[in-house]
């Protein structure tokens, strides 16, 4: 990851150096060498991913191809708020190492675990999540499409959930390869720390819409952003309110910019209109592709 461009452009060394200054980690060492499993862990993968995000939008944008609207899923909304200019590209690799440490430190001391449901309505995932509450840690970590539901918490309770939710016809469960359970209540610890770090971090009104994991609101002003932020860390990421909202406001083209193609499957998911663009910017290439056509 990111192979392309470090050691090679100024501004990527910039950002990556960012992260390995305040992390206390060869950030950039293990996107260009690995070990899989280091880069993997959330400390490390958090501001890698952010850095290298950063590092290709601001290339797009001198490309000539800037945002009408602006979003991100979970970790991606702090680079989101970099797109939208609602704070410096540095800044939110330091917010993204922060959000990393906070996280693990959270997952270390507990046993957690995710799992994927798909083929389910969300309010039958939910009623089932609710049903089981008291008798431990579980919550909906994502909702990613209307019928894709993330379930995390205590790994005793998302087992019972998984052996619950997959004897319903149509329902297909997989166990997520996660360190801890994100958003959800093992991630308290980090609420009010990460809520600091937020108000330290400079950040001005937007100039475009940021469109909220939250409830798919869209907001510009920072103290709306900032308490979406932290809160995001023990609640669901609903990113088909997210969609639900980018789609009403009649977006044409989808840009997902970082590693991998996660979004634009859930893009087409949310939204199977074949009229609509969906762009993926991962690497070089596809970034003069998406600029080409969008310019």
């Amino acid at each position: 990851m990111g192979r392309e461009l470090l050691g090679r452009d100024p501004f990527t060394d910039e950002l990556f150096a960012r992260a390995c200054s305040e992390s206390g980690v060869d950030v950039s060492g293990a996107c260009l060498k690995g070990p899989a499993k280091v880069l993997a862990e959330t400390r490390v993968l958090q501001p890698a991913v952010t850095a290298f995000s950063l590092s290709l939008l601001a290339r797009l944008e001198d490309a000539g191809v800037r945002p009408d609207v602006v979003a991100g899923h979970s970790l991606g909304e702090i680079p989101a708020l970099s797109a939208a200019g609602m704070c410096d590209p540095l800044d939110a690799v330091s917010l993204a190492v922060e959000r990393g440490r906070l996280m693990s430190e959270a997952a270390a001391g507990r046993d957690g675990a995710m799992i994927a449901v798909t083929g389910l309505t969300v309010a039958l995932v939910f009623d089932a999540v609710e049903s089981m509450r008291g008798a431990g840690a579980i919550s909906a970590g994502a909702v990613n499409a209307p019928t894709q539901v993330t379930v995390s918490g205590d790994r005793a309770m998302v087992d019972k959930a998984a052996e619950l939710l997959g004897k319903r016809p149509g329902a297909k469960v997989v166990r997520l390869n996660v360190s801890g359970a994100w958003h959800s209540e093992h991630m308290r610890s980090c609420v009010e720390p990460f809520g600091q770090a937020l108000a330290q971090t400079p950040l001005v009104p937007a100039r475009v819409p940021v469109v909220l994991n939250r409830d798919g609101g869209e907001a510009i002003e920072p103290d709306e952003v900032r308490s979406a932020l932290f809160g995001q860390l023990v609640s669901p990421v609903r990113f088909d309110l997210v969609m639900e909202r980018l789609v009403g406001m009649e977006v044409t083209d989808f840009v997902e910019i970082g590693p991998g193609k996660v979004l634009r499957g859930l893009v087409r998911l949310n939204h199977p209109d074949p009229s609509v663009s969906v762009w993926n910017v991962s690497d070089l290439r596809s970034l003069e592709r998406a600029a080409e056509a969008l310019a």
